[in-house]
């Protein structure tokens, strides 16, 4: 009888925290969105070519901006008739993996993440992007990969010019850093990735598309960029200040 009482006992038991678990709300997941430029180009290997903006600079530049397809972020642009890119973003779909020189803007995957079109930047000149609903999302990364023309310079000494003249050997690094800004300007946080890491018997050259984690600059307006090499000379670094950005994640706040 008594064994009857316990084996009811816990049948209830188990019955009343069935119960209070289904009464509990449940929360719905926050929703994430993926910035895309994919519709930004038609035809194959191109890229983003402004024809206005405003004057920019003593060397012939202009400065000028773009969103994507969303109005999701905005990312400033630098360009001059004679140069072409000249730093921030560009948007692109070129495919070379093999001609080094500051003029191939290809990423060294040859493609985007997902698709074909992604960005390229340079810190030539200052680079930012702007989350444009910050009432409604927050940043939470990208993913990001070398271009070619650094990944050649830093794994076979090969920029095309000679500035760069060995391949990294151990103790050596080749970083980005991305700084989350508020509104106003005030640093709210960073984060930084390697995009090549010859440091403690590491010999890491990035050639992938690899997740960028910015949950320390979520709540940014905006973000601007670092880069950092060990190999430096008289006027800065020598490996080539250029990075690839695709699949920039937005989250809901």
């Amino acid at each position: 009888m008594k064994k009857l009482f316990f084996v009811l006992y816990a049948c209830l038991c188990v019955g009343l925290w069935s119960c209070s678990n289904d009464d509990e709300p449940t929360v719905p997941a926050k929703q994430e969105v993926a910035v895309s430029f994919e519709d930004k180009l038609t035809e194959p290997n191109t890229s983003f070519a402004p024809t206005e903006g405003e004057d920019y600079g003593d060397w012939g530049y202009k400065v000028t901006s773009f969103t994507d397809s969303k109005s999701l972020v905005e990312c400033n642009s630098y360009f001059s008739d004679l140069w072409g890119f000249g730093g921030g973003f560009t948007y692109t779909n070129t495919t070379d993996v093999t001609t080094p020189g500051y003029s191939n803007l290809s990423a060294i995957t040859g493609k985007g993440k997902d698709g074909s079109v992604y960005l390229t930047a340079s810190i030539t000149n200052p680079t930012q992007l702007d989350n444009l609903q910050t009432d409604k999302y927050q940043f939470k990364g990208a993913y990001i990969t070398n271009t070619t023309y650094a990944y050649l310079a830093v794994k076979d000494g090969n920029d095309a010019s000679g500035t760069v003249k060995e391949p990294f050997t151990d103790g050596d690094y080749f970083t980005v850093t991305a700084i989350g800004h508020a509104a106003s300007g005030e640093e709210v946080g960073r984060s930084t990735f390697y995009l090549a890491d010859y440091r403690d018997g590491k010999s890491s050259v990035v050639n992938t598309w690899e997740w960028f984690d910015w949950t320390p600059l979520a709540n940014a307006a905006y973000v601007t960029f670092e880069m950092e090499s060990t190999d430096t000379g008289d006027y800065g670094m020598n490996t080539p200040n250029y990075f690839c950005l695709d699949g920039i994640t937005l989250v809901e706040k």
